[in-house]
């Protein structure tokens, strides 16, 4: 049996804020149960994997609206230059001291910290009265960045960079569907059984 020859195409447009918004949806779901069934176990890490990710959800997103915006847009350009050539060509000026957009440096700044971990060395030096009989191990030993380890900042993080990405696709003039990732294809039948086209 002759075999068809068939030109296939396809075009699809893969649009990864996406699949990192969902991952960071699931785990702000799951820090959400935990936190109300009075679960500690492994909290604290499940809600920096979600600052992580939400962090990556909203560079990714900036990506998305600078390549649709932006001419010779360039993703691996420092942050802060991103931000600031979207915020010029969405004609925003946004107030960073107040949410949702004071919430961007919290996050950056978090995720900085994770992203390009270093030891921190705190020294102490001071007199202090104590008992004879007590235990000299009460250090608190965590370190600063832990104090963004509540389910409180983790959904004000959230619940902020979805108010921004609402306010970019309105003034980009991108409708919510056009963010999904989607693809087109085709077949053609260039030569069947019989030597014909179609």
């Amino acid at each position: 049996m002759k075999k068809l020859l068939i030109r296939r195409t396809a075009k699809k447009y893969i649009n990864i804020h996406n699949d990192i918004s969902n991952t960071a949806n699931h785990l702000r779901t799951r820090v959400e149960e935990m936190d109300k069934a009075g679960n500690r176990e492994g909290i604290s890490l499940d809600i920096t994997a979600c600052l992580v990710l939400l962090a990556f959800t909203f560079e990714s997103r900036l990506n998305f609206i600078g390549h649709h915006k932006v001419g010779d847009w360039c993703e691996r350009e420092r942050f802060p230059t991103k931000l600031k050539i979207v915020r010029k060509a969405l004609n925003l000026k946004p107030d960073y001291s107040v949410r949702p957009y004071s919430s961007i440096r919290a996050l950056q700044d978090f995720r900085n910290t994770i992203a390009h971990g270093k030891p921190i060395i705190i020294e102490i030096n001071e007199t202090i009265e104590g008992d004879p009989d007590a235990h000299p191990d009460d250090m608190e030993l965590r370190a600063p960045w832990e104090e963004s380890l509540t389910t409180t900042f983790m959904r004000q993080c959230s619940d902020d960079i979805d108010e921004i990405w609402k306010e970019w696709l309105n003034a980009a003039e991108i409708d919510s569907y056009q963010t999904l990732t989607h693809g087109e294809f085709g077949y053609q039948l260039l030569e069947g059984p019989n030597g014909l086209g179609g």
